[in-house]
């Protein structure tokens, strides 16, 4: 149960951080400034990855 919980925050924690970087790079497009724009673009790349990493653990220990 300590687990489930664990991952249910982490879920929350990733959703909000996504939301707000999103946010960054939609400022950082308005205001014209393209670097920033793309360093916040590899950063939601990288939190994608990162859901999609939990999402496939806890398939597979809902799974187990």
């Amino acid at each position: 149960m300590n687990r489930l919980a664990e991952t249910t925050a982490m879920q929350k924690d990733i959703t909000a951080l996504e939301r707000h970087v999103l946010a960054s790079r939609d400022i950082a497009t308005q205001i014209g400034d393209p670097f920033l724009s793309y360093l916040l673009s590899m950063a939601l790349f990288t939190i994608y990855e990162k859901k999609a990493h939990h999402e496939n653990e806890a398939l597979k220990s809902s799974f187990s």
